[in-house]
């Protein structure tokens, strides 16, 4: 956007704009709401300082470059989360230290650590937005259309934040929560040093991923109920019932050593139908449909609009217009005593 687009957009003249950017003119509530609307930013964007840096980020490696519109998004739900924590509206969370895997057998077995804190040792994690919740991970969905990559993280407090592109396929879009949640849980990306290289590092995690949506035992479970079949069918089954995409399902028996890789790159060569789907007779199971918040902190919000810390406007860009302010209960009636305590601790 040039200064003249900027300056048309604000009703000012270019010179006026100029001076302002230059200090040499004081700029008016009025006019900065004015810019903030032009900018799509909020007003407080230009008093606080922003989150961590952007510390990973997955994207698909056909689009390539630099994704603004995945790092607003991610900038903007990482303010809102620091916003709900500054005021302590959100749970504390403890995330304790992990070590990030150096080998595939230390993703595998990060999985199983996981896996089995969250309760949830074998079978498929069809909640995962409400399990990464549990370990200090809020994920949120949006619709950022299919150019903006696939997900990225970012740190605020003890919590993690990630952004999921929720344009992408309701599995990838899983697989991407789980490749920043195994980032979030060993805080490989706030090394200075890496131990590996970028690319090792993120083939780790993508293990780690892999083996938390499609533990071992629940694949071979699956693959000796339906191979005798069809080969293809037990593959559809890890698909559906792990609820991962096609790509992911055939990378997984391939590395259990299922299949070989000319097996595997035939299954990718013919892609998943959906007249598959139907007559394999299960449903698959969708998650992360955008705008799509964690459970946990959706709550939170609600709750501090019924007691009268938070607008309806407020709230509702909170939960990212999943809800309507129309849509939201009634708040809380307050005593006088009540509204003068909430003035006096500033909440």
């Amino acid at each position: 956007m040039t200064q003249a687009d900027l300056a048309v957009g604000i009703g000012l003249e270019r010179t006026a704009l100029v001076r302002i950017e230059s200090g040499e003119r004081k700029v008016s509530a009025r006019e900065l709401v004015a810019i903030a609307g032009v900018l799509d930013r909020p007003v407080d964007w230009f008093f606080t300082e922003p989150p961590i840096a952007v510390v990973s980020r997955r994207r698909d490696p056909t689009v390539g470059g630099f994704s603004r519109i995945l790092d607003r998004a991610l900038e903007m739900t990482a303010r809102d989360v620091a916003f709900l924590e500054g005021r302590g509206l959100l749970p504390a969370a403890e995330r304790p230290a992990r070590n990030a895997p150096k080998s595939f057998q230390d993703a595998e077995d990060l999985a199983r650590g996981v896996r089995m804190e969250a309760g949830r040792l074998d079978g498929p994690l069809l909640d995962l937005q409400s399990v990464t919740e549990s370990l200090g991970l809020l994920a949120f969905s949006l619709a950022l259309g299919a150019d903006a990559g696939d997900a990225a993280y970012v740190e605020v407090g003890n919590l993690g934040v990630a952004v999921i592109n929720g344009t992408t396929d309701p599995g990838r879009r899983r697989f991407s929560l789980a490749h920043e949640l195994g980032h979030h849980l060993t805080g490989d990306a706030y090394e200075p040093s890496p131990r590996l290289g970028a690319s090792d590092t993120e083939r780790m995690f993508n293990a780690f991923a892999a083996y938390l949506l499609m533990p071992r035992s629940s694949v071979l479970s699956i693959w000796d109920e339906f191979s005798a079949q069809s080969r293809r069918l037990a593959a559809i089954a890890v698909a559906v019932r792990c609820s991962v995409s096609w790509t992911a399902a055939c990378n997984q028996l391939r590395n259990l050593d299922l299949i070989d890789s000319r097996e595997r790159e035939r299954f990718l060569e013919n892609d998943l139908r959906r007249g598959e789907l139907f007559e394999f007779g299960e449903r698959f199971a969708v998650e992360l449909d955008p705008p799509s918040v964690p459970p946990a902190y959706a709550r939170a919000v609600v709750s501090a609009y019924r007691r009268g810390q938070l607008t309806a406007a407020r709230t509702a860009e909170l939960l990212h217009h999943s809800v309507d302010e129309t849509d939201l209960p009634e708040p809380d009636a307050m005593s006088l005593d009540e509204l003068r305590g909430e003035f006096e601790t500033g909440t």
